[in-house]
This record gives C-alpha cells, sequence and structure tokens, in this order.
C-alpha cells in the first residue's frame, strides 16, 4: 500500500529489528535471510531487504541492493540444490501478499501449512 508506516509490516516490525530472533542463513548489510518463522514448506526461506520497500512492483531502477539480493538468492540456491537436488523460488505481489515487503520464498519438500497458514494433517 502506497504511503505505508515502514514498521507496519510483519517484516520490518519483527525481522529486521530482531524483536522476533529468525535462524540466519545469510546476511548482508542490505539483505538478510532466514529460516521462515511459521514454514508453509519442509524446508523454507526468506529472503528480504533490510530497507522497506512493498513488492517487486515497487523495486526501485537500478538498485544498489541486485547484487546483495542476487548473492543471497544463488547462496541460499545452491545449499538447497546440494542438500535436495532442487528448490522452488517465488515472489508474490499486491493481493497476493501476506506481508508488503518485498521479499523472496525459497522452499523445498511439502506444503505443510494451507495459504491461510493453518496446518495440514498429514
Amino acid at each position: 500500500m502506497a504511503g505505508q508506516s515502514l514498521m507496519s509490516d510483519f517484516y520490518c516490525e519483527y525481522i529486521i529489528s530482531g524483536q522476533t530472533p529468525v535462524e540466519v542463513v545469510y546476511e548482508t548489510l542490505l539483505v538478510l535471510a532466514f529460516h521462515h518463522t511459521k514454514p508453509f514448506f519442509e524446508h523454507h526461506v526468506v529472503i528480504i531487504p533490510k530497507q522497506h520497500i512493498e513488492s517487486l512492483s515497487h523495486y526501485p531502477a537500478n538498485s544498489e541492493l541486485n547484487q546483495d539480493f542476487f548473492e543471497a538468492i544463488k547462496y541460499v540456491t545452491h545449499q538447497f540444490e546440494q542438500r535436495f537436488g532442487g528448490c522452488r523460488i517465488s515472489s508474490n505481489v499486491g493481493s497476493y501478499q501476506s506481508a508488503k515487503h518485498l521479499h523472496w520464498y525459497v522452499h523445498f519438500g511439502q506444503r505443510i501449512r494451507n495459504e491461510d497458514g493453518s496446518l495440514i494433517a498429514h
């Protein structure tokens, strides 16, 4: 949402602030990759910018984040490929976003939560 406060999304308020501890996978001054706090898949890592960017549709042109984002994605996907043989990368935009903060998901394995966040009984 345009004009949204920097502290009104989960990633800014809880993760970047350090209020919610996370298991860090990769970190630079600009980007953070960590194990999802409530994973939707058996293996689920989130990659976020440390500055507030609402989504890919709001991503700044020629951003200084480009190198850090792609290095983080490369590192995490390489770890998943070595461990599991492959993975999926995704990012949601607009009404598909549960958190209005740009984030990439890297995941592998069975889905363990429904879209609404409820656990799937296996």
